[in-house]
Order: C-alpha cells, then sequence, then structure tokens
C-alpha cells in the first residue's frame, strides 16, 4: 500500500512539471547565405527540446513550417504571427494541447515600429493559454527584437524593452516573454546590457539566461577561423515565478562546445544547417 502511494506521489510530481523553449530557426527554410534548412537535423533537435509551449522566431515559409510542426510535434498547435517585418520572419507559438488550452491571441505592431499596422521589424505576438492541470492563465509573448551592435540598432532595441514594460505592467495574466532579444552586448556587460538589465528591473522580470554560457554563435571580431559564442536569446519571467524554475538548458551546438570558441566545422549541422542558434528550454516544477 505504501508503494502504491509512493508511486502515485512520484508520478504525480513528474506530471506537474512543464516545460517552455525558444529557438530561433534562421530564416526557416531556406537562408540565403546558408541554404536549405536540414529538416532531419531540425527534426532531432526538436525530439530533444520538444516542449509543452515553444516560440520559434524566423518563420519565413509558413507552410513549411506547418508541415514541420505536423511531422515533428504531434499533439501540438500552434499560433503563428501576420507579420514578419521586412524579412518575412514570423513568431509562432506552439503548444501541447493536452497540457494547454487555447484561450486568444494578438499582436502588437508596436514592436515593428508602427503601433497599427506591419512595419519594418517583428511584432509581438501575444499568445494566451491556460494551463489544465492549474488552471492557471498564461500569456507566452514571443519576441524577435531589432538585430545588431549598432549604436543606431540598440537606440532602437531600448524603445522595444520601454514597449515590453508597459506590456508587462498591464498584463492580467502570468506573462512569460520568450525568443531572441538580440543581447549583442550581454556577454561583454556593455550599455546594452545595463539598458537590458534596468529593463528587467522596471518591468519587474528575470531571464533565465543569466547563467548559461551562451545560447548562440557568431563569426566574431576577430576575422579568424573560430566562430565566438553570444547570449541573444531569452526565457523571461515575472520575478515572483523565478521560485518555481526547476532548470534551464541549452542545446544544439551551444552544448555540445560548451559554448567555447570553434570553427564552423566543428560546430557541426546543426550550425552550417539549421540555426546559428540553439534551443534554450525551461522546466518549470
Amino acid at each position: 500500500m505504501k508503494l502504491a502511494v509512493l508511486l502515485f506521489v512520484l508520478s504525480t510530481a513528474t506530471w506537474a512539471k512543464w516545460s517552455v523553449s525558444t529557438y530561433n530557426i534562421r530564416n526557416f527554410d531556406r537562408d540565403s547565405r546558408a541554404g536549405a534548412t536540414d529538416l532531419v537535423e531540425l527534426g532531432k533537435i526538436l525530439g530533444e527540446f520538444q516542449s509543452d509551449v515553444m516560440a520559434f522566431s524566423e518563420v519565413v515559409n509558413r507552410p513549411a513550417f506547418d508541415a514541420l510542426v505536423k511531422q515533428n510535434l504531434p499533439g501540438h498547435a500552434y499560433q503563428i504571427s501576420t507579420c514578419g517585418g521586412t524579412g518575412r520572419q514570423h513568431l509562432a507559438v506552439v503548444y501541447r494541447q493536452t497540457s494547454f488550452d487555447y484561450v486568444n491571441h494578438t499582436e502588437d505592431f508596436g514592436l515593428s515600429g508602427n503601433s497599427g499596422r506591419c512595419a519594418s521589424l517583428r511584432p509581438l505576438l501575444l499568445v494566451t493559454l491556460k494551463h489544465r492541470e492549474s488552471g492557471v492563465l498564461y500569456t507566452f509573448g514571443a519576441v524577435h527584437l531589432k538585430a545588431g551592435g549598432s549604436a543606431d540598432a540598440m537606440a532602437q532595441r531600448w524603445q522595444q524593452y520601454r514597449k515590453l514594460s508597459a506590456v508587462a505592467e498591464r498584463s492580467p495574466t502570468t506573462l512569460i516573454l520568450l525568443g531572441d532579444f538580440n543581447t549583442t552586448g550581454y556577454n561583454i556587460r556593455n550599455e546594452d546590457f545595463v539598458k537590458f538589465e534596468e529593463f528587467m528591473g522596471d518591468a519587474r522580470l528575470r531571464t533565465t539566461s543569466e547563467n548559461l554560457a551562451c545560447t548562440s554563435y557568431w563569426s566574431g571580431t576577430s576575422g579568424g577561423p573560430q566562430h565566438e559564442s553570444s547570449i541573444l536569446d531569452h526565457i523571461v519571467v515575472p520575478e515572483s515565478q523565478v521560485r518555481t524554475v526547476e532548470s534551464v538548458k541549452v542545446g544544439s551546438h551551444c552544448a555540445r562546445l560548451e559554448c567555447r570558441p570553434a570553427t564552423p566545422k566543428e560546430l557541426g549541422r546543426s550550425y552550417e544547417a539549421v540555426s546559428d542558434h540553439c534551443p534554450v528550454q525551461v522546466i518549470f516544477k
């Protein structure tokens, strides 16, 4: 009898956990420089990082993305932004239907550069879901902020921070922001890092990437053969929810190389033919 009770408690505790991930899949399904996405390699990564809720950035080919979800994420549904900015890089939120019920979704075009319509940048995709077990309403905000480390790019990103702060302040549900924040100064702790930290503090949010070594790779500043790692991707939770985070991990080539400088050949197929970014996953208690 005691054993049966113990097994029930353990199975209930395991079932109670749920996960969220974010992944920039680089101009899916064909990048102008890297070529066609390796769908087999991407499928393997999705299998390893399958989560209850997943945010994807840079979905250019929407029919191909629909096929990707159906083939690799059975039992999941998704919402995708109508706006993708100049690069047609749409945002998607995929969710497991046995874990969450769909409530509603909307797009905030303010982050795209225009409050009323799609403009040059990506919008904020807000998807509200009801957690089946707890009954709690969560709003998952998929983001892909302005890219680049130039003064102009950072200034535009900082404006987007202010707009996200306003969204967080008025959100009637538990808000989780996730995606490619393009925090180019996060590792080197420059002004871009300071502005991001100020945004976190003002909005009473915390990034779960603060203990990660990297989430992506790029060609670097040295001009040498080795590419450098950086932290661009974040899963951001309210400060009050930090205690519910059980673990945070990064996958793909970031995990394999442990964020060390490496050549494209060393980084492998996931870097060369899927994305320069790596999936990030948070498991909640």
